[in-house]
C-alpha cells in the first residue's frame, strides 16, 4: 500500500492550525460578563489577592448608599474616568460593576481597547448582586 504524503501534511497543517487558533483564543483578553453568582465565586476566590482589584463605577453617592467589600470607587461619569483607566495596571485582574450593568458593561470596551487583559462584569450590577442576598457595605 502506497502511502500520499500529501494527505499527511495536509492532516498536520489542519492540526498546527487548529493549536494556533487555540493558542491565539488563549492570549486574547478575557473581557466578559459574569452573573452575580460566577461574579461572586471569582471574588471570593481571590480574596486578599492584590493582583484582584474590584472597580465600582457607580458615582459616589451610589458607592455610600451601598457597595461591594474592598471595592475601589471610580466614577464612571466623571470627566477624567479613561484617564484613570489608562493608570490603571494592565497586568491585575479587574472586577467591575455599576448599578445595573450598563456603565460597567460600556466600561469593558474601553478596557478592551486599552489592552486590559482580565476583565470581568456583573451582569446586572448591585441590583442582581442584591438580588441575590449577597452584603452591601454601607
Amino acid at each position: 500500500m502506497k502511502r500520499r504524503p500529501s494527505i499527511w501534511i495536509a492532516a498536520l497543517l489542519v492540526l498546527l492550525i487548529g493549536a494556533s487558533a487555540c493558542m491565539a483564543s488563549a492570549d486574547k483578553a478575557a473581557v466578559q460578563t459574569l452573573s452575580p453568582r460566577q461574579f461572586k465565586a471569582l471574588l471570593d476566590r481571590h480574596h486578599g489577592d492584590p493582583d484582584v482589584v474590584l472597580l465600582d463605577v457607580r458615582t459616589p453617592k451610589e458607592f455610600e448608599d451601598g457597595h461591594i467589600q474592598r471595592a475601589l470607587l471610580l466614577d464612571y461619569y466623571s470627566d477624567d474616568y479613561v484617564d484613570r483607566l489608562k493608570a490603571l495596571d494592565r497586568n491585575k485582574t479587574y472586577l467591575v460593576y455599576c448599578r445595573s450593568g450598563n456603565r460597567s458593561g460600556k466600561s469593558l470596551v474601553i478596557f478592551e481597547k486599552l489592552g486590559f487583559r482580565r476583565v470581568y462584569n456583573l451582569d446586572t450590577g448591585v441590583i442582581g448582586w442584591s438580588g441575590e442576598k449577597y452584603p452591601l457595605v454601607r
